[in-house]
């Protein structure tokens, strides 16, 4: 068993993945089959022994290399799923930061709805509040005249409002939901890969030789 940390083990899958698309490609061009004349030795091979050995030897070359990446990606998965980070305020496993690295396409997708809603409905009651406004005003110039004393006016508007005033109906305060939510996706974007490369160079994992 060989222990390496998780850093390292990514930078050898990194490597395995080269040599084995490499393995592979030394496949092709007879090298695995041929076809000749009966009795004869593929060309550039001293006999047919030789390149009988050599077709097996590179058969099993990407065979190892690639049982040798899974043992390591197992590793590391199985890593990913018991080691815990704390992210944004939140704590789960790297596996989860690592899904939720994709996944928080929803949560911004979720927050832009949300904000183009609290936009629209804070532009129609700015709306709503003005013709409401202008409707108080021209009663209170109609019942009242110019000179209304201020505590008549405001008796009126207070009456008139609670009869013809406009509201915000906001069940789940959403502006403050906006700002929570966009918090968390800012911190989280900008610190995901840095707690992620801090865990995967403390995080050490075994590796069968």
């Amino acid at each position: 068993m060989v222990m390496m940390t998780v850093t390292d083990a990514l930078a050898e899958l990194t490597l395995l993945e080269k040599r084995i698309d490499s393995a592979r490609l030394g496949l092709d061009n007879n090298a695995l089959i041929t076809v000749l004349e009966i009795g004869k030795v593929p060309t550039g091979f001293r006999s047919r022994d030789e390149y009988q050995v050599k077709a097996r030897a590179g058969l099993q070359r990407v065979d190892d290399l690639i049982s040798r990446r899974r043992t390591i990606k197992r590793a590391i998965v199985l890593s990913n799923a018991s080691t815990t980070v704390t992210i944004a305020g939140q704590e789960m496993t790297v596996a989860e930061a690592i899904e939720m690295k994709s996944f928080i396409a929803y949560y911004e997708s979720v927050l832009n709805t949300m904000q183009s809603a609290f936009t629209r409905a804070r532009r129609e009651y700015d709306i709503a509040q003005a013709k409401v406004k202008e409707r108080l005003d021209k009663l209170a110039m109609e019942v009242l005249g110019k000179n209304a004393a201020s505590e008549k006016y405001q008796s009126l508007a207070d009456s008139f409002l609670a009869r013809e005033g406009v509201e915000l109906l906001d069940p789940t305060n959403l502006a403050e939901e906006i700002a929570r939510r966009q918090t968390f996706i800012e911190e989280f974007k900008s610190t995901c890969d840095r707690v992620l490369s801090i865990s995967n160079a403390r995080t050490t994992i075994e590796i069968s030789d």
